[in-house]
């Protein structure tokens, strides 16, 4: 039975992923704490989804919208929220029975943070772990998310309070691989962001990832980055890095069309970031690293 007046709202957005999405959501049914509200946005699927998603009868809240991409689908459940805290969980993904206990526990234990992510689990396509991914903070939230990228990674580790949305915005819709980023530099310029330092997520890795297309990644990274230090009232020092965050995230760009095999495309940004900042040549070498590890965990 849905709860009337739950401490998290679970957004789910989901796009023909019938072969998952009754895990993310039995992930959130098993939590240790069941003070939750499960939103499942539909955007548009013409697969089985739906039918999959019956048996859960009303202990979910199923809602259909015709397909307009993954922002306007997480601005759809935040618009019907109506927990104290919102968490998201991408549907192909799922949670670990302690996520939102311990988010909970470290919202309470930090007051000044109203934003809260964790380490998560890589998975394969069966969720069978690979490795752990971190991503302990070196500085502040903003300043991490400007100087170092999308460090916060997947939105599946994210929980915030439901009231700093109605402030910020939305997702942008003009975005989509770099959606949640954008969304967390707007909340780090009103608060600050706790880290859980324990995988409470399995991010499931498979050839449908989003994340596979580097053309958008590379067009949607450029746009953040730029919104990001036009952002008002952004500290000086921090604008004057622009420059450095750039040629980082060329360099970024770089490596991911190297991986991909677009060797044109990564010679392209490689160049550009060590025009930009030379310190980014040594970044070179991890090219060929960086695949021989994908090799591996594959």
């Amino acid at each position: 039975m849905m709860l009337s007046s739950p401490s998290v709202s679970v957004i789910i957005p989901t796009y023909n992923c019938a072969r998952y999405i009754a895990t993310a959501v039995e992930s959130v049914l098993a939590q240790e704490l069941e003070d939750q509200e499960i939103l499942v946005i539909d955007d548009g699927s013409t697969d089985t989804t739906r039918k999959t998603l019956a048996r859960f009868g009303d202990r979910i809240r199923y809602i259909y919208q015709t397909n307009s991409g993954v922002s306007l689908a997480r601005n759809r459940g935040l618009a019907v929220a109506s927990g104290r805290y919102v968490a998201f969980l991408d549907s192909d993904d799922a949670w670990y029975p302690n996520k939102i206990r311990r988010q909970l526990e470290a919202l309470r234990l930090n007051p000044g943070a109203a934003a809260c992510y964790s380490a998560f689990m890589v998975s394969d396509s069966t969720l069978s772990p690979l490795n752990v991914h971190t991503a302990e903070p070196q500085s502040s939230a903003l300043e991490d998310l400007l100087l170092r990228g999308n460090w916060v990674s997947t939105p599946s580790t994210v929980m915030c309070e439901r009231e700093l949305f109605t402030k910020i915005g939305g997702f942008d819709p003009e975005l989509s691989l770099c959606a949640d980023w954008d969304m967390w530099l707007r909340l780090a310029a009103v608060t600050e962001f706790v880290y859980v330092d324990e995988p409470l997520v399995l991010y499931r890795k498979h050839d449908g990832n989003m994340s596979a297309n580097v053309a958008l990644l590379e067009q949607d990274s450029i746009r953040v980055l730029e919104k990001g230090f036009a952002m008002p009232g952004l500290n000086q020092s921090l604008r004057l890095r622009r420059q450095a965050a750039i040629a980082r995230n060329d360099m970024v760009l770089a490596g991911s069309y190297f991986q991909a095999g677009l060797y044109r495309e990564s010679i392209r940004c490689a160049s550009r970031a060590v025009a930009m900042d030379p310190k980014q040549a040594g970044r070179l070498i991890e090219f060929p690293l960086r695949q021989l590890r994908a090799r591996h965990w594959s």
